[in-house]
């Protein structure tokens, strides 16, 4: 079940905040990006945690802003995934704060792992949904929920992303819920790749070449004197090659 952010023109919860709750082993990358891209359409987002302490990612520091228990009604709920999440999942004033928090929420997102604390917060029963792939026997363990391979699924309220690549999807998705399709439209356009390419480098790139191309082989040993750069494993079969000189 999908709707279009064009059918949804912006309605009471325009007003009402969006918390992205984070936890220790939280990803700060999707937990910044999600913030990001709310903040660009002049959406009120906050960021905080099951008693506003601080948590450690694997990023380094968050500090949230205000503690779960301290909001009523709000747009939406966003958890992101993290390396810990395996921990989070059991964490019981954690669920607990996801099951209060979820049933307040006009939306709920997750991006990658953060769909395995959503499940077991008990806020997707029924659902289809999305995760990264390295937690995906976490949800199929999870009862009632379908797991998709999509890398974005949208079933119902539920917003799920299943990785950083896909975070951005459904920040933008969150956007046009809030604020409409033309607010949206302009946030996304503000992310559109547009590399500057500097003509002298390539130019200066034309002379170089390659003067060896081995065969792939396994390196065993790793000498930092060599020109060329090998696996310090010694496990990956690699193709080594030697650059020219530059003039």
């Amino acid at each position: 079940m999908s709707s279009s952010a064009a059918d949804e023109p912006p309605g009471r919860d325009n007003d009402l905040p969006v918390v992205v709750l984070v936890y220790d082993g939280a990803a700060g990358d999707e937990s910044g990006a999600i913030v990001e891209i709310l903040s660009a359409a002049g959406v009120d987002v906050v960021l905080a945690s099951v008693e506003a302490h601080p948590v450690t990612s694997y990023h380094g520091r968050l500090v949230p802003r205000r503690a779960a228990r301290e909001f009523g009604e709000i747009a939406a709920l966003v958890v992101p995934g993290g390396m810990g999440v395996h921990a989070a999942s059991h964490d019981e004033r954690l669920l607990a704060a996801l099951g209060r928090l979820g049933e307040r929420a006009t939306w709920i997102g997750a991006t990658s792992t953060g769909s395995v604390l959503v499940a077991a917060a008990g806020l997707a029963e029924g659902a289809n949904l999305t995760t990264h792939w390295l937690a995906r026997d976490l949800i199929e363990e999870a009862d009632h929920a379908t797991l998709s391979s999509d890398s974005f699924v949208e079933y119902g309220r539920l917003l799920t992303a299943s990785g950083l690549a896909s975070t951005a999807t459904l920040g933008f998705r969150l956007v046009g819920a809030l604020r409409g399709a033309e607010i949206e439209a302009e946030v996304r356009a503000r992310y559109q790749p547009a590399p500057s390419v500097d003509t002298r480098y390539q130019r200066r790139r034309r002379r170089l070449g390659w003067s060896n191309v081995g065969r792939r082989k396994t390196v065993q040993v790793l000498d930092s004197s060599e020109r060329h750069v090998a696996d310090p494993t010694g496990q990956a079969d690699i193709v080594v090659l030697d650059l020219l000189p530059d003039d």
